[in-house]
């Protein structure tokens, strides 16, 4: 005759079941999939979190523990970060093919491993290089490739394109994945992308000042200046996914660091009287130290511009 587990024997194995839970859905922060006993279990919309938004950590994503929306497992997770259901591993949008498509006004992925010269337009000083390279890449095989070795107060290398103009309704959203190979070792003034157009003869920059991201301009009614975001300086060695919106009707900046919003780079007229944006023709991705000599070697891929939010997922 089979004797009934005592209530410390349940509460052991309760406890051993939920240990077991709590480990093996390591596959997504956050995953939009079930909530708890009920009927979830698909996992998460993938790839959009630091860890792949493919379930969550103790199995949230695929029903509780002993609920019938999942087993112990969790099934919105794995341990590698398979992101749910449509996702594929890595971080904000990481790895696997390009993810270009017809549906953006303009995307590069850098796959064909040269610069495409009906597209983009090439500038640089002194010994500085532009190269479509294999290195490293944020998604496919290949990236773009910016080196500088010497400055002497203004240092730059970038790629410009017209042919996403006229934007819709004046507002601009571009979107990179940026890798820093060397530390940014001075407080210099940098850009990293820029719009200029008519009405006005300000540039508009997304860049950063102080090892950190910022947005500014020059050459404007509001004069040269740079806002930073000194709460997260800029990492080196690893892919960081950055959008910008140029907002010409409102004339504000905004800038998204793998899909979070920083605040202290929402700017404008509110905090540079008379700041104005112009009627955009032209945008620019690259490297420019502008007043300190300091040497970078940088990788820039998946390029995306729209006249609405990107994100890193696409």
């Amino acid at each position: 005759m089979r004797t009934a587990p005592s209530v410390t024997g349940l509460t052991l194995l309760s406890a051993l079941a939920l240990a077991i839970a709590a480990c093996s859905s390591s596959g997504g922060g956050s995953g939009t999939g079930g909530t708890g006993p009920g009927a979830g279990g698909i996992g998460g919309t993938g790839g959009t979190d630091a860890t792949g938004r493919g379930g969550a950590i103790a199995g949230t994503g695929g029903g509780s523990v002993a609920g019938t929306g999942g087993g112990l497992a969790g099934t919105g997770g794995t341990p590698t970060g398979l992101a749910g259901t449509t996702g594929t591993a890595g971080t904000f949008g990481l790895s696997g093919p390009t993810r270009c498509d017809a549906t953006l006004p303009l995307c590069e992925s850098f796959e064909s491993g040269t610069l495409d010269t009906t597209l983009w337009r090439t500038t640089r000083t002194g010994d500085a290089t532009l190269t479509v390279d294999d290195l490293h890449a944020a998604r496919g095989t290949h990236a773009l490739h910016i080196k500088t070795t010497t400055g002497g107060g203004s240092n730059f290398a970038y790629i410009k394109e017209t042919k996403t103009f006229p934007a819709t309704n004046n507002v601009l959203y571009g979107r990179m994945f940026v890798w820093f190979e060397d530390a940014l070792t001075t407080d210099g003034h940098f850009s990293l992308a820029e719009g200029a157009g008519t009405g006005t003869a300000g540039v508009i920059r997304f860049g950063g000042q102080f090892k950190a991201f910022g947005v500014g301009t020059d050459g404007g009614s509001s004069g040269d200046w740079t806002d930073s975001d000194r709460t997260k300086l800029v990492p080196t060695q690893t892919w960081i996914c950055a959008e910008f919106q140029f907002d010409g009707p409102t004339h504000t900046f905004h800038v998204w660091w793998d899909d979070m919003e920083r605040p202290m780079l929402t700017s404008g007229p509110s905090k540079h009287a008379s700041f104005t944006m112009p009627t955009f023709n032209g945008l620019w991705f690259g490297w420019w130290m502008y007043n300190l000599a300091e040497p970078q070697e940088l990788w820039i891929d998946e390029i995306a511009v729209d006249y609405k939010p990107i994100g890193c997922a696409k």
